[in-house]
């Protein structure tokens, strides 16, 4: 009896020094701490590279400078960029135009983005290559006149924006840090993303849903991709954000990537996890500019302008599923607003542990090394740990662990 109560002391002393543990959680990296519980975005990953699948080539002719990508209403939709209409095309996940609706009441001075919220649709009018712009702007329509199908027309509103660090509108021309053609909407705000053309890193700044007048952008951190970043998407439900870009390997050559990113605190989206995903060349893609994500998913589209130059590749239609690069990361963000918590109990356990509010993949890992001892479909049995031996278990769910106590 001595012996088993100086276990369960010593058990607990050790699960009280691993809880405040921080370092890589994700058992994919190569610096993956089974030690720690607390993500601090150090994980480094070997370099990966994934082969999308080609669904169709789009219209040349309607679709050839297409920019952005958004996923709605089991449609996708996406803009051509400056020097095209103010028109929005609705297009099913096979390529096929379905309609054009006209956007009255604005410009597209150079549209290169969308994003949306339940209630609007949003439009980056912000793409900059000359670097001087000072009439930078996001264009917000209503859902509800894009969704009746009576309609090719909607109304837009144009809100106006300008940089808060920006001081010099010199340009030169692709050669600065002020372009963007990207953005994603989260909570109250959208966030841009820029395209630097001088250093090849993304900077993030916050706008409202709505304003009045001219807006100051805020920069409020950044991160060296190593590219230039041509889209954005964000999963609501996961959280999981990914950038879509590109960076030259020679005069008129260029490679696509995307860089997933998850796990991250609010409002500090580069402080999380960051993996870099190396798409292939503008051979094969064309020009990428445009990706999506499906809800609660690592899968989605891309989409790609068309290249004319030596030779043409039309734009395009691509799929993806990145969900074999986030299985098997540990996660321990905060649950979505208005979810249930997830919460594991009890702890320390001599048998059984159960997972509350939760139905799905599970694994369980030896703490100290990080060794993968079982997994299976979590349906309220309960996880069984009758069969090791005492000691300290790392309980990885979606989007969340925990250490366990085996007493």
């Amino acid at each position: 009896m001595e012996k088993k109560i100086i276990s369960v002391i010593s058990c607990i002393f050790i699960a009280n020094y691993l809880l405040g543990q921080s370092g890589c959680t994700d058992p994919q990296a190569i610096n993956f701490s089974p030690s720690a519980i607390d993500n601090d975005g150090s994980c480094l990953y070997e370099t990966t590279a994934f082969t999308l699948e080609n669904v169709a080539d789009l219209s040349p002719e309607t679709l050839a400078e297409n920019s952005g990508l958004l996923l709605f209403n089991q449609s996708l939709w996406t803009i051509n960029d400056g020097g095209n209409g103010t028109l929005i095309y609705e297009i099913d996940t096979l390529g096929n135009v379905l309609r054009d609706v006209f956007v009255e009441g604005v410009n597209n001075v150079d549209w290169e983005a969308l994003t949306q919220n339940e209630s609007h649709l949003f439009i980056g009018d912000f793409g900059n290559n000359s670097g001087s712009r000072q009439d930078l702007s996001i264009i917000k329509i209503n859902k509800s006149e894009l969704l009746n199908n009576l309609n090719d027309t909607v109304s837009g509103q144009t809100l106006s924006f300008k940089y808060s660090d920006q001081v010099d509108f010199s340009g030169p021309s692709n050669a600065h840090n002020y372009d963007c053609e990207a953005f994603v909407s989260m909570g109250d705000s959208l966030y841009l993303f820029s395209k630097n053309w001088q250093n090849q890193e993304v900077r993030k700044y916050a706008v409202p849903m709505d304003w009045e007048g001219v807006y100051t952008a805020i920069v409020s951190e950044s991160y060296d991709v190593d590219g230039l970043i041509t889209d954005a998407a964000f999963d609501p439900i996961d959280s999981n954000i990914v950038l879509l870009g590109y960076y030259d390997l020679g005069p008129g050559i260029f490679n696509s990537f995307v860089w997933i990113l998850w796990d991250y605190s609010a409002g500090n989206i580069f402080n999380g996890n960051k993996r870099r995903i190396e798409i292939g060349n503008m051979l094969t893609l064309g020009q990428t500019e445009g990706i999506s994500l499906r809800a609660s998913s690592a899968q989605g589209y891309v989409s790609s302008e068309q290249i004319s130059s030596v030779i043409t590749i039309p734009p395009k239609l691509f799929t993806f599923d990145f969900e074999q690069f986030l299985s098997s990361s540990t996660v321990t963000s905060q649950g979505t607003q208005g979810q249930a918590s997830i919460q594991c109990y009890p702890n320390p356990s001599q048998s059984k542990v159960f997972i509350r509010n939760y139905k799905g993949k599970f694994q369980l890992y030896t703490a100290l090394s990080g060794k993968l001892i079982y997994e299976d479909i979590y349906q309220n049995q309960g996880v069984d740990l009758s069969a090791f031996p005492s000691g300290i278990y790392l309980l990885k769910i979606s989007h969340k662990s925990f250490k366990i106590v085996k007493i």
